[in-house]
């Protein structure tokens, strides 16, 4: 994940990656060879490196201890999904965050895919009255409806023999009531056959909307386009500007989603 980034953050025009954590030397001599200050750990950084704000993209499990890391230095901080593997450990980060006086941005990109930002307006708009949907994302209920999650239900599909991690399903629906009566239905898997696909459908008084944004080897290019736009969004917000991306209570909002909805489908969250 950490290249896409740094693909995406080439391709803009705002941001310039001036230096980059990575501790697999064979990544380093590469981005070396591309002209950026590569350091082997955060401390090094944090010593030498000359930059303006953060980008996080290292494993999830390690996402939480580095927003706390940088929000203690003071950079500003644009931080992957999920904040932390927990809502407890994502509360923690953002308390960090907020009571250091930083700026911190989660990575829900589907927030500046053009096709959801327009569907938000009509449903802002009240072209729309949401009744259900199929998401990725609970994040991405939250932000499209304007509605929190109250109660989630969810059925996981048997394991599979070359499930992928243990204990953690091929695949998942997620039933979820909001807080302004609506219903909304997510639908996860890890294999399909068109391959890294992603659709919303919305279904209202007011009409009938399906949306496949991002849909086998062209989404790639919406992929990277919102990863841009995230990162030039992170770069206003750093200077002055106002937060358009997620918010770390929005991180806690939809990481205690995804807990409910592990508990009710009988999941061990990793």
């Amino acid at each position: 994940m950490g290249r896409t980034h740094v693909r995406a953050l080439a391709a803009g025009s705002t941001v310039v990656v001036t230096a980059v954590v990575e501790p697999v030397e064979a990544v380093r001599t590469e981005l070396e060879a591309d002209g950026v200050d590569v350091y082997s750990t955060v401390a090094e950084l944090l010593s030498h490196g000359r930059f303006d704000g953060v980008l996080i993209a290292a494993p999830t499990d390690l996402h939480a201890e580095l927003v706390e890391t940088f929000a203690a230095a003071g950079f500003p901080i644009l931080c992957e999904k999920p904040c932390g593997l927990r809502a407890a450990d994502t509360a923690t980060a953002t308390r960090t965050a907020a009571e250091a006086g930083v700026l911190l941005q989660i990575g829900y990109w589907r927030r500046f895919v053009p096709e959801l930002v327009e569907l938000r307006r009509r449903i802002d708009a009240g072209e729309l009255v949401l009744v259900d949907m199929g998401v990725h994302e609970f994040d991405q209920i939250r932000w499209l409806t304007g509605q929190e999650i109250d109660d989630v239900s969810a059925v996981a599909a048997a394991a599979s023999s070359d499930e992928p991690v243990p204990g953690d399903p091929e695949s998942i629906v997620a039933l979820a009531r909001l807080s302004g009566g609506a219903v909304a239905t997510v639908s996860l898997g890890r294999r399909f056959p068109e391959g890294d696909c992603c659709w919303v459908e919305l279904m209202g008084t007011g009409g009938h909307v399906r949306l496949p944004f991002m849909w086998g080897e062209p989404g790639t290019r919406v992929f990277l386009d919102a990863l841009v736009a995230q990162a030039e969004a992170f770069a206003e917000a750093a200077r002055g500007g106002p937060l358009r991306g997620a918010t770390g209570d929005d991180a806690i909002r939809a990481i205690e989603a995804a807990e409910r909805a592990s508990e009710a489908a009988a999941v061990q969250t990793r």
